[in-house]
């Protein structure tokens, strides 16, 4: 029995509490309403129902949102592929999870993921239960094969590492769960159970090969302090924990911090202004009756069909509206940090100091430097482990198999001089066919889904030869 097996480490809580403003962002202007004084506080003397109204007036410009959303378009505008997969990887690869998504759209959540929140996700990979004596048939059928588990921060509650070798590794994580089961009095209910997976890295004994052992812990009866383990403890396959971090933005072992945190404060500040804004246009728009010279107990009445009259010749009745001068800074203000959150989602495309290449001129298209390139190397460097260990566990090597995450931003559409001067130089026998094709994918002249091995054949097929200049200008024989 535990009573701890489900605390956070402080590790997690420090990188929840470092995600949580990129994360209300992210639930747009009803996630921020609930917030409340956390991101919109209350003014001195301001009385609850006044509050209450500023903040149904309040609206959210959302750049964060926005920025994460176009980073992440950019990024799979092109399918992730896997480069000389073996058959079976490449069917995996159709529904990787088994929860319907196939690679692209398992990896842009993964991404989108990290990017928005803590700058970390986690990639696990497993493998059901066989009772080992399936035929590959029955294997297949069953579709007992390996698979990938996206696990959020917000699933984790902690680890701990052992140094094996001179290398840090994982030795134990511990994963929060929500299990599912039919209601058996209501076919129309559901009961949830929370659960806790414990999983060890055990190593290898003097008799014994090193695996991994599996413990689940939930609530026994009547208890919400106490956990228990439930079931027999799961022996792995494999000699590590196959669990791999993907880092937005890394600050150490299995840990990281938010990427956007700078345009998540500007977005924050713009919340709060603009909230300010959406005030005082009220208070504008509402002008105020002043009279002076009036007893305090004549009754006025504001109609266009009724006159309001008094002896007091010095009186005076009229509307006072403001002049307007504040609201023209607030506007100002709203402008300068719609400005500022701009720039800081530019940044992810711009390269990083010190990464121009050796003349100081380009950046080689193939090995992009900006925060957002290398951010998607992350992730493929993540996703080739991954596909390692599902290898690992269906006995195949799968290592050569090379997970292709596009890297090409903002690329300008060729031109046809260029074009002209890339068929010059493949007649020439200065570039390949297949450079040529890619290139012509990659800077949009042809559909970027085609392979330039593919086409190469089909053009062989066909009998094609060189290009002259009659079939470059459509004339013909």
């Amino acid at each position: 029995m535990s009573k701890t097996v489900a605390d956070r480490s402080p590790a997690v809580n420090a990188m929840l509490d470092a995600a949580e403003k990129g994360r209300a962002l992210m639930g747009g202007t009803r996630q921020m309403q609930a917030e409340g004084t956390k991101y919109l506080p209350k003014n001195e003397a301001e009385s609850e129902p006044a509050y209450k109204n500023r903040k149904a007036l309040s609206w959210l410009f959302n750049g964060y949102k926005e920025t994460v959303k176009d980073v992440t378009g950019r990024v799979f505008d092109v399918p992730v592929e896997i480069k000389d997969a073996p058959p079976d990887l490449d069917e995996w690869s159709k529904n990787i999870d088994l929860q319907g998504n196939d690679l692209s759209r398992f990896c842009r959540k993964v991404f989108k993921d990290a990017v928005a929140g803590s700058g970390i996700g986690y990639i696990m990979v497993d493998a059901p239960q066989a009772a080992g004596d399936e035929t590959i048939a029955q294997v297949k059928a069953e579709n007992l094969r390996p698979y990938l588990i996206h696990l959020r921060l917000e699933d984790v509650l902690g680890w701990q590492t052992a140094i094996v070798n001179n290398v840090t590794v994982l030795d134990q994580i511990r994963i929060f769960e929500t299990v599912s089961f039919k209601d058996p009095d209501d076919e129309f209910k559901s009961t949830e159970l929370d659960q806790v997976r414990v999983i060890d890295r055990v190593a290898a004994g003097e008799n014994a090969l090193g695996h991994t052992r599996t413990r689940l812990f939930r609530h026994p009866d009547g208890s919400k302090d106490d956990w228990i383990q439930w079931g027999e403890d799961i022996v792995g396959e494999l000699p590590e924990i196959t669990i791999i971090p993907f880092y937005a933005e890394r600050t150490g072992f299995f840990t990281g911090e938010p990427l956007l945190a700078d345009l998540a404060d500007v977005n924050v500040a713009h919340w709060q202004s603009q909230s300010d804004q959406r005030n005082i246009m009220h208070a504008i728009r509402t002008p105020m009756l002043f009279g002076a010279g009036l007893k305090s107990d004549e009754d006025i009445v504001v109609s266009s069909a009724i006159a309001t009259v008094t002896e007091d010749t010095n009186a005076d009745l009229k509307w006072v509206e403001h002049t307007g001068k504040a609201a023209e800074t607030g506007v100002n203000d709203l402008v300068r940090l719609e400005r500022q959150m701009e720039v800081h989602g530019l940044k992810m495309l711009a390269p990083r100091p010190g990464a121009q290449s050796a003349t100081g001129e380009a950046i080689d298209a193939l090995k992009e430097t900006s925060t957002l390139s290398m951010t998607a190397d992350e992730l493929k460097d993540a996703m080739e482990v991954a596909v390692g260990w599902m290898g690992d566990f269906a006995d195949q090597d799968f290592s050569g198999a090379q997970v292709d995450i596009n890297k090409d931003f903002g690329v300008d559409v060729m031109d046809a001089q260029e074009l002209l001067a890339m068929l010059s130089a493949v007649n020439t026998g200065n570039m390949s066919r297949e450079t040529f094709i890619e290139e012509c994918a990659r800077r949009g002249v042809i559909r970027a889904e085609i392979k330039a091995k593919d086409e190469i054949d089909r053009i062989e097929a066909e009998g094609g030869g060189l290009m002259d200049d009659e079939d470059t200008l459509g004339g013909g024989g």
